[in-house]
């Protein structure tokens, strides 16, 4: 009678125990906890143990209430242009060159006056030495002929004449900016005293004879002398202190009984100042 009622407690006191194990797993949900029950039996009886698993699930569940927001951000490209303005200096009077200078020229020589019937046109050869000034200058010149032979004149030798010049340079300071302004143009006139030296130089004479012919002079051997002048003029391209010139002019003498007689030579050249 007495283990009947033990057994009846002690079976109470398990669902007590199991009642009060699944309220802590309710509260704890992260406990799994195994509860070992032993059965006192007398007489033999076997312990049996029972293992209850309790498993709880929680969500939570996170709402986000604030609406978005929406930065709009604007780019502006700012372009920053700078205009520089530079004036340009005034241009300077532009002067050819002056001062102290000497040159070489070349070209050739045309007979005229009493040298055209009896000679041709011939090469020739110039030095020149001078001074500038910005309007007025002087310069002296040795000028070279050989004139060629006139197939109706024959001539056993060659002809040769001799020009020492001493002159006037005068500039004319016009279309001086024809090309740019670091070239510089211009126009000049030259002329003044002019002695020659010339021989085996046929020329004509003034005399003629009663059937009217014209007379000329034969070969002479001898350096003869005759005084005279020149006048003419030229054109000048300068830089710097070098000045490139193309000019012409008329040298004139006249010999004893004859006719004037006159020489054009047309020169290339260069002047170094």
């Amino acid at each position: 009678m007495s283990l009947r009622y033990a057994t009846k407690f002690t079976g109470a006191a398990v669902m007590l125990l199991v009642g009060a194990s699944a309220a802590l797993a309710q509260s704890k949900p992260t406990s799994t906890k195994r509860i070992p029950i032993t059965k006192n039996e007398a007489g033999g009886e076997v312990a049996t143990t029972r293992v209850d698993t309790v498993t709880v699930y929680r969500t939570d569940t996170l709402r986000l209430t604030t609406p978005g927001t929406v930065d709009t951000v604007r780019l502006t490209n700012t372009i920053t242009r700078v205009d520089t303005v530079m004036m340009a200096p005034a241009m300077r009077p532009i002067h050819l060159p002056y001062g102290l200078y000497f040159g070489i020229a070349g070209g050739f020589s045309s007979p005229n006056g009493a040298l055209f019937n009896p000679n041709n046109t011939g090469p020739s050869a110039q030095a020149q030495l001078g001074w500038q000034g910005r309007v007025l200058g002087l310069r002296g010149d040795f000028n070279y002929a050989h004139p060629m032979q006139d197939a109706g004149f024959p001539n056993p030798n060659e002809a040769k004449i001799m020009n020492f010049s001493a002159d006037a340079k005068l500039n004319i300071p016009f279309l001086t900016h024809m090309f740019g302004s670091s070239h510089r143009f211009g126009l000049y006139g030259i002329g003044g005293y002019t002695h020659t030296m010339y021989k085996d130089l046929p020329m004509r004479l003034d005399t003629q004879v009663t059937n009217g012919a014209i007379e000329f002079t034969g070969p002479n051997d001898n350096w003869l002398h005759a005084n005279g002048w020149n006048a003419g003029g030229g054109a000048s391209l300068s830089w710097g202190r070098t000045e490139l010139f193309l000019e012409s002019r008329a040298l004139v003498f006249t010999a004893q009984n004859a006719a004037q007689s006159r020489q054009i030579p047309f020169m290339f050249g260069v002047n170094l100042y």
